[in-house]
Formats: C-alpha cells, structure tokens, sequence
C-alpha cells in the first residue's frame, strides 16, 4: 500500500504548481472543493479483526466567506466482513490561514459484525464532534497536514498525510485515517488505514482587494503615523516639493525597480537569506538620497484582510530595517498590494522602487 502511495506523489511532483493544500484551512466565498480517494479500512474491536478493503470517501466543502465553510463528507466503513459507512455534516471556522476548526454531527453505520463482538451485529451512532485541521507547506508544491476530533459515543478520530500541488486548484493528497468509536457499553470498534485521493477547486472570489490606481506613479497607504516626503523634480524644472507620506502624489519622474525583499510563507520576519539585497538598497539610499516606494506583497493563501494586513506588516519589516541601517524615513514610502492571483513563493516580497 505505501508504495503505491509514493507512487502517486512521485508522479504529481512531476508537474509544477502553485502552493495551494487540502484539507482547506482558509475559504474565498462562493469556492467549492470536491474530495473524492479511496481508503484502505480495517476493523478491530474485543479482539476481532477484519482486514483491510478499498473504501471509496468524499466530499463538497463550500465557502461561505472568508472565515466560514461548509462541509459534507462520506467515507465507507466496508471490511473483509464487515459493512458499513459514515457521514459526516461539519462547520468550518478558519482561524487562521494554516488552522482552521469545525463542529458538526456525524453518523457512524457499523453492519454485519458477528454478535459477539459487541453484543449486536449492527449499531448506528449518531455524534456531535468537535476538531481542528492544520496544515504547514513545506515548500511551493508540498504541504503536510493533521485533522483530529473528538465526540460524543466515545468517538475520536485524527488523520494525518501530505498534499502536493498539481495546480493552482487540485491537488492530490495521501495519509493515514484512524477511527474509534463505541460499539456497545464494554467496547469500542475502531477502522484504520492508509488514504489516497484527489482535491479540486472551481468558483469564489476574494474580498474586494486594495488596488493602484494605475494614473497615478504614488499611491499608497501607511499604518504608520504621516511624515513629509520630498519629491524631487528633474534638475532646473522646479523646486522640491514637500508633501505628506499619506497622501497620494502625481510622480513628476519615473520609478524604477530596484530590487526585491522575499519572506517565508505567512512571515514578515526578514530572513538572513535577504539581507544581501537589503544591504544594496541601503547604500543606494544613502548614496542617493532618492525616495523609494516600498511594495509590499502576500501569496494567495488566506483572506483579502490578512493578505493586506500580512503586506503592511513586510513593509514595516523592511522599512525599520533600512531606517536602523541609517536610511531617512521621510525618503520610504508604502504600499500595500496584498494577494495576486497564482502567486506562490514568488508573491511573498516587498518590492523596491527608486524614484529618480
């Protein structure tokens, strides 16, 4: 069984994609996610085992907005001997862009166990649940996940595994399922097994994103308290003007990029990696006395708000950096961008332009 696993990873790492993950732990409005895979289901209870056989699981995950979802998922519960199957009907709450909590009821069938093994050969139960799902990507196309839950019937169940980015919506995932739930007042029966499956995304559309005003060369915001920014005209056209950093200015030159500053996903830390090109821009700055307009970025994952909030906070990263380094305040300007579309590891920077 693992080796097919491996099998269907090595395959899906041949193909580039964007950083995108199932199970979702971040939602647009109107996205719909469809799971479909097959398990390998084994069953054990008071000292009975019946052995593995494919089990076909899925699902639809709607988001509602960007924080709340809902969920319908089936997954078999067949055996060597045993029949069975689960249903699942949850309400996801994303609590941040890599952790997200749910809460629902789910209906577990156990069918065909002999009598003996907890007193009737058929039970049902009907649960209310509790869980949480997170995920950590592990580079642009890898993500590892875990998935726990606990419930009335003295029901828990967890899932852990990998998923690797096909695309910018599908993805193909594979794990490990583990289910406990009570059989009768004496025993539990709990299924495990090795997943395999296939996520696909189609529909939704972010909150209203901040955008530039494109007949404009400054157009900005700043979380941080207004100060003067010199524009300084060509030699002998006019003289310096003084305007404040929050107000949008009509360049009378050009920008120019400099260069760019790239963070880790879901971090406004400034990475070692990075202070190369951050040492560039300070001495041009200091060298040249130029403005530079700070642009600050995020990738796709999470809400329109986060991604801005994410942005504006790279930009502070980079900005109290060059200031510590001796750059003039009064000569950075911000402006926050947020998320573009199919952006990956390539959308977590603040890019540098010099105004010259």
């Amino acid at each position: 069984m693992m080796k097919k696993v491996l099998l269907m990873l090595a395959l899906a790492a041949s193909i580039s994609g964007a950083a995108y993950a199932s199970p979702q732990t971040s939602f647009k409005k109107g996205e719909t996610e469809v799971n479909v895979g097959m398990w390998d289901s084994s069953a054990h209870s008071n000292g009975y085992k019946s052995d593995g056989e494919w089990n076909f699981l899925g699902g639809l995950t709607y988001g509602i907005n960007d924080r709340w979802a809902a969920q319908y998922q089936y997954t078999g519960l067949h055996t060597d001997h045993t029949n069975g199957n689960m249903n699942e009907i949850n309400a996801l709450y994303s609590l941040h862009p890599q952790v997200a909590a749910f809460a629902g009821w789910n209906r577990i069938a156990m069918k065909d166990f002999p009598s003996g093994v907890f007193g009737s050969s058929d039970t049902t139960n009907n649960i209310a649940q509790l869980g949480i799902v997170a995920r950590q990507p592990v580079n642009d196309v890898v993500d590892v996940y875990a998935k726990g839950a606990v419930g009335t019937e003295s029901t828990s169940m967890w899932e852990a595994g990998v998923n690797l980015a096909v695309d910018k919506n599908v993805d193909l995932n594979a794990g490990y399922h583990y289910l406990n739930t009570r059989g009768d007042d004496d025993h539990n029966v709990s299924y495990k097994g090795f997943m395999a499956g296939l996520s696909y995304r189609f529909g939704g559309s972010d909150a209203a994103a901040f955008t530039e005003t494109e007949d404009k060369n400054y157009d900005f915001e700043e979380d941080t308290a207004p100060s003067t920014v010199t524009i300084q005209p060509s030699a002998g056209k006019a003289d310096p003007v003084d305007v404040p950093a929050d107000t949008p200015v009509k360049a009378p030159e050009n920008d120019y990029y400099f260069n760019s500053i790239h963070f880790k996903s879901d971090s406004a830390a400034i990475d070692d990696a990075q202070k190369v090109n951050l040492e560039a821009f300070i001495k041009k700055a200091k060298e040249t006395g130029h403005t530079f307009k700070l642009v600050g970025r995020a990738d796709a994952t999470g809400s329109a708000d986060y991604n801005k909030d994410l942005s504006a906070r790279r930009i502070e990263s980079v900005k109290q950096y060059a200031v510590d380094h001796g750059v003039d305040a009064s000569k950075l300007v911000a402006m926050v961008k947020g998320a573009e579309d199919g952006s990956g590891a390539e959308g977590r920077r603040v890019d540098i332009f010099e105004h010259k």
